[in-house]
């Protein structure tokens, strides 16, 4: 009979008994269960005597020793009870390898997952895949659900080696993983730009027994082939499809409609819309129908798009504000307000409320026909609809009034914009004041606001440094300007051709020419592509720096 009495007395004091509550509370963990009947009330009382000892020393190799007198009291249940008492996963793991080091136990495999479990959910998920092989090299039984849960915690935790590799073992541990588990993978990758790591993994795994796809899976594989505009890879996994049982939706069909106006074939994605329509496979709604609406209205063909638009309404499809949002962007980009107004009018009688994308659009489409006064006016009405300006629509108006030489008004934009914590200020914003400075000859004014960019953690572009090297030229300032250059480079901003031969060009004509082999020569060494020899400065750089809203 096990002695009444632990074979020696642990006192814990006052002062550390509430440190030790925490750690001995179980952690949860959704395969910390065992199988079988409760643990026995002796083993629990062991298991607590060997965590306690353990937490108590300050080392592994100490709580060997201490534990040592009741090594033959330890069992594969006594380890599980005590690891269940560990609440920091690291010690868990460090009590888990002396169990198996110091004293022999071959630990169950509910012990295993117990650790394995606890590692992920703290983010130890090279530790927990460690014990995992070790798991499977003593050949416990691996479940299909501790699988699937190993390899999404992977996933999740963008462990996405790990996560293929586990995914590829199915076949070893004779498990069939389900749909949700590749999609996951799927999307993690196509998220992360690694579309053909994504479309290589599922080819792999076409055949597999183990590894089912669904419709959402090719729609994950078409979606990401669409955005690299590899719109023939997406028709092939599209044709094969109903090879595997799988049925396009309303999702594939969005999905390709949107790739093939996105890459200019709008005759193919009208014939996709038209045979959907006809064969009723699925019913085409309002996405698809703005898919196709964009596609023209980026084409500026405002003609077909607003046919497209009719066509939509007369099914009974009500427009989203995203279509009339693209409509009044398509007409402002050609120069067609009456037109961007009345489909402006026409979503307000409709209830649908216009979003600061909409006021964006307006505003550019009027700066883009010289109303800039008319643009203001709906800047005050968005604002009135307590609608805030984005990056976009700061852009817009301040490049707007910076090409009508209005540079007070923009500065007091920008002025306006370092009030503004919500919106993270780009290059873009700033260049076209700083050009309209430097083109008037200040230069000093063009000085501050780079200051006041840098401020707000705004990192000048080769653009900025472009317009100052070459205002500070034109005031004579070559120091000034060599010193720009230099900022420039170190900086890591790599200075393009124009940069270089403008720069060059001043020099040769201020008679530097010990300077000019200095720039050259920081050119060359920086890989920089100067296809052209020096030339004159351009007389204006506004279509390298354009400033185009992008929506």
């Amino acid at each position: 009979m096990l002695p009444r009495a632990p074979p020696y007395h642990i006192v814990v004091s006052r002062h550390h008994r509430h440190r030790l509550f925490p750690l001995l509370s179980p952690r949860r963990c959704p395969f910390s269960g065992a199988s079988g009947s409760g643990p026995d009330p002796t083993d629990l009382w062991i298991a607590k005597l060997v965590s306690t000892v353990f937490h108590l020393s300050p080392s592994p190799a100490i709580a060997a020793d201490r534990i040592a007198p009741i090594r033959h009291l330890l069992s594969p249940s006594v380890a599980f009870a005590a690891l269940r008492r560990h609440a920091d996963p690291l010690s868990a793991l460090a009590f888990f390898e002396l169990s198996c080091s110091a004293f022999g136990i071959a630990h169950s495999a509910a012990a295993f997952r117990f650790v394995i479990c606890s590692l992920c959910q703290s983010g130890f998920h090279d530790d927990a895949l460690k014990v995992f092989d070790q798991m499977a090299n003593e050949g416990h039984c691996i479940e299909e659900t501790f699988l699937e849960f190993l390899a999404v915690s992977c996933i999740e935790a963008g462990k996405l080696d790990p996560a293929v590799g586990l995914l590829g073992r199915a076949s070893e541990f004779g498990c069939r993983y389900q749909s949700y588990t590749l999609n996951k993978l799927l999307s993690l990758l196509v998220g992360r730009n690694l579309v053909n790591d994504a479309v290589l993994f599922l080819r792999q795994h076409l055949h597999s027994q183990f590894l089912t796809p669904d419709t959402c899976s090719f729609n994950i594989i078409m979606k990401g082939l669409c955005r690299l505009g590899d719109i023939d890879a997406a028709f092939n996994f599209f044709d094969q499809m109903r090879s595997f049982g799988c049925s396009p939706d309303m999702v594939t069909h969005n999905t390709l409609i949107d790739g093939l106006c996105r890459a200019k074939q709008l005759d193919r994605a009208e014939e996709l819309l038209q045979r959907i329509q006809s064969d009723g496979s699925s019913l085409p709604n309002v996405v698809t129908y703005t898919s196709v609406i964009s596609g023209y209205c980026k084409m500026g063909k405002m003609e077909e798009a607003f046919g497209v638009f009719s066509e939509m309404t007369g099914v009974g499809i009500r427009p989203s504000r995203v279509t009339y949002n693209v409509l009044i962007d398509g007409y402002g980009k050609v120069g067609d307000m009456l037109s961007a107004v009345s489909v402006y009018e026409r979503m307000l009688a409709c209830g649908c409320l216009p979003d600061v994308v909409t006021f964006t659009s307006l505003i550019d489409g009027y700066c883009r026909s010289g109303g800039l006064d008319d643009a203001m006016k709906l800047w005050n009405e968005m604002c009135q609809r307590e609608l805030k300006p984005n990056a976009y629509t700061y852009a817009v108006a301040i490049n707007s009034f910076c090409r009508m030489n209005r540079l007070n008004e923009a500065r007091k934009l920008l002025k306006e914009l370092k009030g503004r914590s919500d919106v993270m200020p780009h290059a873009f914003i700033y260049n076209p004041v700083i050009d309209g400075l430097c083109k008037c000859g200040r230069v000093d004014e063009a000085n501050v606001v780079v200051l006041e960019m840098e401020e707000r953690r705004c990192k000048p572009d080769k653009f900025t440094y472009t317009i100052l090297i070459i205002g500070h030229c034109m005031k004579g300032r070559m120091a000034e300007a060599i010193a720009l250059f230099q900022k420039m480079v170190s900086s890591g901003c790599i200075p393009d051709s124009i940069t270089v031969s403008s720069l060059v060009s001043c020099l040769l004509k201020a008679g530097m020419p010990n300077e000019v082999n200095k720039i050259m020569l920081t050119a060359s060494e920086r890989y920089i592509g100067l296809d052209k020899p020096c030339q004159e400065i351009p007389s204006s750089l506004g279509t390298s720096m354009d400033t185009s809203v992008a929506m």
